[in-house]
């Protein structure tokens, strides 16, 4: 089974390091959100409106495998185990909220991990694109290509004076959310980061911790999306997060510049020091180890530390409590947990090592 070869490995096919700007952007990713005419939205659908909802979306599925691009598995979210629910959230192949009440749920997944389409989420359908580095222009043309394919066979609920409606009114009009997951180490360690923050937000973007704990982001991965979808096009939003992100890549690229010339011992010296906790560590719990693969990845990059980029992403994914759990096929205490993740991360560093 496709969704099962899926969850069981550590990073997509996509994820293969291969796009633009990589060693600093993780991925690009678009969610496009589109609701059926006929149908109110789900949170306040009955039972049999979400019923015709789930049926239509599987109806037409097949439509998708003519794209040329994949073959699609039709995902039945009630079917699945906790785990396995938890762990496609981890994967963001779908959200928290769509599992909350699996019933009458679903995710149409493409084979390569690239591509999901969310039934009876907030929205009746939310296409998902990724694709490894700054790659916005291919997600969103992959994301319309898609959108364009199911219009073709269903009514979407459209006003010429409003755009696409949806169920958030912040996502009304262009329904898109394009967003970017960048590593920034060497910003956050020279804190410049807020003042990039203010800028960005008075442009009416916005960027946030991807990992998050007690009101403070950890791992310095920050994800920038727009927060404008009204009176706007999906070309204006693309093109203008293009230039943004431009302009932080350079900006952190300066900064490591700054500490790799200025402080080299001492890089030298924290990367490699957390580089053996990674590679000796007997237990690691999730925050410290979350901010030990920065370094790592940050030491990859600076040649410092001889691995593949792509060991970091497949460590990430490797080291969530989801994933965790259900690769020893049952639950774990926080304790476990942290015994878990120190061995997967001595492990995995062996199966990437050059």
């Amino acid at each position: 089974m496709m969704f099962d070869k899926i969850l069981s490995s550590p990073i997509f096919p996509w994820q293969d390091g291969s796009g633009d700007l990589e060693d600093i952007i993780l991925e690009s990713r678009v969610r496009l959100c589109r609701n059926l005419k006929k149908y109110v939205f789900p949170n306040k659908a009955s039972e049999p409106e979400l019923v015709g909802i789930y049926n239509e979306g599987k109806q037409y599925m097949p439509v998708l495998n003519t794209l040329g691009h994949g073959l699609y598995e039709f995902i039945d979210i009630h079917e699945l185990t906790p785990l396995q629910r938890e762990v496609l959230v981890e994967r963001h192949l779908t959200t928290a909220a769509h599992i909350a009440d699996p019933e009458h749920r679903a995710i149409m997944l493409r084979d390569d991990g690239a591509v999901s389409i969310l039934v009876n989420e907030d929205d009746h359908f939310c296409i998902q694109t990724m694709a490894s580095g700054l790659a916005l222009q291919r997600v969103w043309n992959e994301a319309n290509q898609i959108d364009d394919s199911l219009e073709s066979k269903m009514n979407f609920a459209f006003r010429d004076d409003y755009g696409y409606l949806t169920a958030s009114p912040s996502l009304m009009g262009t329904g898109l959310v394009a967003s970017v997951v960048l590593h920034l180490p060497a910003l956050v360690a020279m804190k410049r980061l807020n003042r990039i923050v203010q800028g960005i937000t008075k442009l009416g973007y916005a960027i946030g911790g991807v990992f998050f704990e007690q009101n403070e982001s950890f791992g310095n991965l920050f994800q920038i999306s727009n927060q404008v979808t009204l009176g706007v096009t999906e070309d204006d939003i693309i093109s203008q997060l293009e230039k943004i992100v431009y302009q932080i890549v350079q900006e952190e690229r300066n900064c490591r510049h700054s500490i790799w010339s200025e402080n080299r011992d001492a890089v030298k010296d924290k990367v490699l020091r957390h580089y053996g906790v990674l590679t000796n560590a007997w237990m690691l719990e999730h925050r410290e180890y979350v901010n030990i693969l920065s370094d790592l990845r940050l030491a990859i990059d600076l040649g410092v530390v001889h691995e593949r980029p792509q060991v970091y992403q497949a460590l990430l994914t490797a080291g969530e409590a989801g994933n965790l759990q259900l690769s020893m096929g049952h639950a774990l205490s926080e304790h476990d947990m942290n015994l878990r993740r120190a061995s997967v991360a001595r492990h995995m560093l062996q199966e990437y090592s050059i």
